[in-house]
């Protein structure tokens, strides 16, 4: 069972267009993207893009939208 929308190395993201990742997260989003929904991805992938790039940690791994079961919740970005 996939329990998140996008996951990739940090590297990996770094190095995608952004259009890449947001077609990932909108292909495996159960029915129809709102278009709410497509602009915050859009903010959330320039921001963690732009906090990471100032990071000197590149190990690692981005997950967007993780689904916690137990809650019914998702996380936007660990």
């Amino acid at each position: 069972m996939n329990r998140c929308l996008y996951k990739d190395s940090i590297e990996n993201f770094m190095r995608a267009e952004d259009i890449s990742v947001l077609g990932q997260l909108c292909n495996d989003y159960h029915g129809d993207t709102p278009t709410v929904t497509r602009e915050a991805w859009k903010a959330e992938i320039n921001i963690m893009k732009d906090v990471l790039s100032k990071s000197c940690a590149q190990n690692g791994e981005i997950i967007f939208e993780y689904d916690i079961p137990r809650l019914g919740k998702r996380i936007d970005v660990v």
